[in-house]
């Protein structure tokens, strides 16, 4: 299922239309667009250049797999 919205990630619209686990790429996907979303002055290419294990990251990595699986 495809949207042609550009606030809503398409991968968010089919995983959540159809049923499906995301795929890494799209959990990575949807994380770094909620943690570029979270705040104005932030930088999409600072995403990059968070740790692996920053807390910044794994909340938008935690948000972005509930918002594509319902939390399961």
């Amino acid at each position: 299922m495809a949207t042609t919205s550009p606030l809503m990630p398409e991968h968010l619209v089919d995983c959540i239309a159809t049923g499906r686990e995301p795929t890494v790429h799209e959990l990575f996907a949807v994380a770094e667009r909620i943690w570029i979303d979270g705040a104005a002055e932030r930088s999409a290419f600072a995403w990059d250049r968070l740790a692996a294990d920053a807390d910044e990251r794994l909340i938008a990595l935690r948000g972005a797999q509930i918002a594509l699986t319902g939390g399961s």
